[in-house]
C-alpha cells in the first residue's frame, strides 16, 4: 500500500473515533484509497465505512456497501467477507424499513457463518453476536418480538467473558427496549440502558452509542410519566447526535422534544421543534420511523391551540403524503386527523362526522394502537359531552362501553399511563352516580398499577386524589340525600379536568404532599385480633381513646373494605391504612396525606421478610397465640423508629 494511502485511510479511522463520522465517510467513499491493500485490510475499512452508515441512518447505502463486500468474499470464496456483507445488507434493509426481505435472508447468513472457517474462535464469536443483535433488533421492530429474547438470552449472558463492543451496548439497548414495549418491565429496562451507557463509555468509535443510550433513557422517562427527566435526556441525546451529524437521529430527538414541550403545554416550544423535525426528514429516506407521525403531532397541538392556519396547511401536506402513496397506516393516521379537526368545529353536523370516524376507526382490525387508544379516548371525551347534555342512560352505557375498551387495548399495548389514568376518569363517573366505593376501588386499582410498574408521579396524583375523596365523603353524602342535580354534581367530580388531561395527553402535575403525622402501628392477626402495637403519641388518655373505638373500625375495615380490595379508611381527623402479609394485617393509623405513609409501611413489610430470624420470631408468637412485646424484639424498636420516624 502506498504510504500516503495509508496516511488518508488511518486519518479516517481517526476521524471515525473523533466523531467527524461525515469527514471520515469523504474518505472512505473514495475508491482509490483501497488500491494496494490486501483482503483483510480493505474489509476492515470497509466494515468501519459500514459503521459510519449505520451511524449516519443511511440505510440505502448500507444496502450498496453490503452488496460489494458480499460480491467481494463469493469471488474470493471468503466466507468471513460474504458474512460482513450479508451482514450489512441485512441492517441496511432494517434500516429502510424493509423487514420482510431481511426475514428472507437470516436462513442464509446462518448458513455462510457455519461455514467460516480458519478464523479466531474470537472472530466467529463476534459474528453470531453481530447476526443474533441484527436479528433481535429486526423482530422487534418488525412484529416478530419473540426473537428478541430467543437472541440476546445467549449473549447477554455471557457478555462479561467478551470484549466490550458495540454488539454488546446494542444488546443491551434492544433488550431495554424490549422489556419497556412488550414486557414492561420498567426497572429492568432502566438497569439495560444504564449496562449500555457504562459499555459504550469503554468501547472505540462510541459517540453514537452514547447518544443513543440518552434516548432510550428519555423513552423509559417518558412511559413512567416523569417527562421533566425524559426533556433532560432527549435534549442531551440531541445535543451529542448533532456533533456526529446524524440527521435521521436528530430528527427523532426534535420529534421526541417537541411532544414533550407539547404535554408541557408550552406550544411555541413544541412547534418550532416539530417543525425542524419535519424538515429534517424531507431530506432523508424514510424507514420505519416515518414523517407523518411528526405532522400528526404538529396537526394536534395546532389544533388544540385553536392555530387554524397552522392546522389546515400541514393537514394539506398530510392528505398530499397519503395521496401519493396510499397505505393502512398513512391512511389510519390521514382519518384520525380529519376526525380530530371535525371534533372541534362548532358545527354538530361535523362533531357528528367526528364520532362516526373514531368509531370507524376503534372497529378496523389494525396494527396501529397507538391512534385506536387515542381515539378510544377522543370519542369517550364525545360522549361525556353528550351525557352532560342530555343526561341520557343510553349514552353513559355507550361511554362506560368505550371505557372498558380502552382500558383492554391500553392493558394488552402495556400503555400503562392511559391504562392508570382510565381508571380515574372511571372513579370520577362512578362518583358523578354516588358510587361511592367503586370509585375507590377505581383509585385503588389504579394506584397500585402505577406502583408496581415504577411511575412513582402517577402514584403520588392518585394516593392525593383519594385522600380528598376521603375527605368529601360528607359532602358527597349530603348531595345525595338533597337530591342534587348532574351539572351540581359535574363541579365536585373533576372529570372535565381528568378527560382534558387525557385529551390532551397533559404531563402529570405532582400535588403537594407532605409527610404524615404517625400515630399508631398495629398488628392484628387475620382473624382481626390484636398481635402487636406501637403508639407515638405520648398521652396515655389520647392512646385509651383511640383504641377505645377503634378495633370496632379495624373489624368493619377488614370485613366490608379490605376484604374488597380498599387500602384506608378515614375515621375523624385519622387515617386507617391496611397492608396484608399473612396470617397478619399490618394496620398504621396516622394524621394527613398517605403517599409517604404508604411506602413507610411497605418499606416495614420487606424488612420483616428480609430478616429471617426477625419474621421467624413473629410466627413462632402467632403459632403460641401470644402478643408480641417490643422487649421481645430488640431490634423491632429500632427498625420501627428508622422507618416510621424518619423524615
Amino acid at each position: 500500500m502506498y504510504q500516503p494511502e495509508q496516511k488518508k485511510l488511518t486519518r479516517a479511522e481517526e476521524l471515525f473515533d473523533e466523531g467527524k463520522l461525515n469527514d471520515a465517510l469523504e474518505i472512505l467513499n473514495d475508491p482509490s484509497q483501497y488500491k494496494g491493500l490486501n483482503l483483510q485490510q480493505k474489509s476492515y475499512f470497509q466494515f468501519l465505512k459500514g459503521l459510519i452508515l449505520l451511524y449516519l441512518n443511511k440505510g440505502e447505502d448500507l444496502i450498496s456497501l453490503g452488496e460489494t463486500i458480499y460480491k467481494e468474499g463469493q469471488k474470493y470464496n471468503d466466507n468471513l467477507q460474504s458474512f460482513d456483507g450479508l451482514f450489512f445488507i441485512i441492517t441496511g434493509l432494517a434500516i429502510a424499513g424493509k423487514f420482510e426481505e431481511v426475514f428472507k435472508l437470516f436462513e442464509k447468513a446462518e448458513s455462510i457463518l457455519k461455514h467460516i472457517s480458519n478464523v479466531s474462535k474470537d472472530i466467529l464469536t463476534q459474528r453470531k453476536y453481530r447476526l443474533s443483535v441484527v436479528k433481535a433488533f429486526v423482530g422487534l421492530h418488525g412484529g416478530k418480538v419473540d426473537l428478541v429474547e430467543k437472541s440476546l438470552e445467549w449473549i447477554l449472558d455471557s457478555q462479561e467473558k467478551f470484549d466490550k463492543s458495540f454488539e454488546i451496548v446494542w444488546a443491551n439497548l434492544i433488550m431495554a427496549s424490549y422489556l419497556l414495549r412488550v414486557k414492561s418491565n420498567f426497572d429492568l429496562c432502566r438497569e439495560h440502558i444504564k449496562k449500555a451507557l457504562s459499555l459504550a463509555k469503554e468501547i472505540k468509535f462510541n459517540h453514537y452509542w452514547i447518544a443513543l443510550c440518552q434516548l432510550y433513557f428519555g423513552g423509559y422517562y417518558l412511559s413512567i410519566g416523569e417527562m421533566d427527566k425524559s426533556l433532560k435526556y432527549n435534549i442531551k441525546g440531541l445535543e451529542l447526535f448533532k456533533k456526529i451529524k446524524s440527521i435521521f437521529n436528530i430528527a427523532i430527538l426534535l420529534n421526541n422534544i417537541g411532544d414533550l414541550y407539547g404535554e408541557m403545554g408550552e406550544y411555541e416550544r413544541a412547534v418550532e421543534h416539530l417543525e425542524e423535525s419535519i424538515n429534517l426528514l424531507e431530506q432523508i429516506p424514510q424507514g420505519f420511523f416515518s414523517i407523518e407521525g411528526a405532522i400528526e403531532s404538529l396537526i394536534t397541538l395546532a389544533v388544540e391551540h385553536v392555530d387554524n392556519e397552522r392546522t389546515q396547511k400541514y393537514f394539506q401536506r398530510l392528505e398530499n403524503i397519503y395521496k401519493q402513496k396510499k397505505n393502512e397506516r398513512k391512511e389510519f393516521g390521514y382519518k384520525f386527523i380529519k376526525a380530530l379537526i371535525l371534533k372541534t368545529s362548532s358545527r354538530i353536523r361535523d362533531k357528528a362526522k367526528a364520532e362516526e370516524l373514531f368509531k370507524e376507526l376503534i372497529e378496523t382490525d389494525t396494527i396501529a394502537f397507538d391512534i385506536i387508544i387515542k381515539a378510544h379516548i377522543h370519542l369517550c371525551d364525545i360522549l361525556l359531552m353528550e351525557y352532560r347534555i342530555d343526561n341520557d342512560s343510553e349514552i353513559l352505557a355507550e361511554l362506560n362501553r368505550y371505557i372498558a375498551n380502552l382500558l383492554t387495548i391500553a392493558e394488552k399495548q402495556h400503555s400503562y399511563l392511559v391504562f392508570c389514568e382510565t381508571f380515574i376518569l372511571q372513579a370520577k363517573l362512578a362518583l358523578l352516580n354516588f358510587d361511592i366505593k367503586s370509585a375507590r376501588l377505581f383509585l385503588t386499582q389504579a394506584q397500585k398499577i402505577a406502583e408496581s410498574y415504577s411511575m412513582k408521579r402517577l402514584a403520588m396524583k392518585i394516593s392525593f386524589e383519594h385522600d380528598e375523596l376521603l375527605k368529601q365523603l360528607d359532602l358527597w353524602e349530603n348531595l345525595k340525600e338533597s337530591g342534587a342535580s348532574l351539572s351540581e354534581r359535574w363541579k365536585f367530580t373533576g372529570l372535565s379536568d381528568q378527560m382534558e388531561k387525557m385529551v390532551r395527553r397533559r404531563a402529570i402535575e405532582i400535588p403537594e404532599l407532605s409527610d404524615e403525622e404517625p400515630v399508631l402501628l398495629l398488628i392484628v392477626s387475620e382473624g382481626g385480633m390484636p398481635f402487636f402495637s406501637q403508639s407515638f403519641v405520648e398521652e396515655k388518655y389520647f392512646e385509651e381513646h383511640l383504641f377505645g373505638g377503634f378495633f370496632t373500625t379495624i373489624n368493619s375495615f377488614i370485613n366490608e373494605m379490605f376484604s374488597e380490595g380498599l387500602d384506608r379508611a378515614s375515621f375523624g381527623n385519622y387515617t386507617l391504612l391496611m397492608n396484608s402479609i399473612s396470617p397478619f394485617l399490618m394496620c398504621y393509623i396516622y394524621k394527613g396525606q398517605s403517599y409517604s405513609a404508604q411506602i413507610k409501611i411497605k418499606s416495614f413489610i420487606n424488612e420483616l421478610e428480609k430478616k429471617e430470624e426477625l419474621w421467624d420470631t413473629f410466627k413462632k408468637f402467632y403459632q403460641m397465640n401470644q402478643k408480641i412485646h417490643i422487649d421481645d424484639i430488640p431490634y423491632l424498636e429500632s427498625l420501627i423508629k428508622e422507618i416510621f420516624m424518619k423524615r
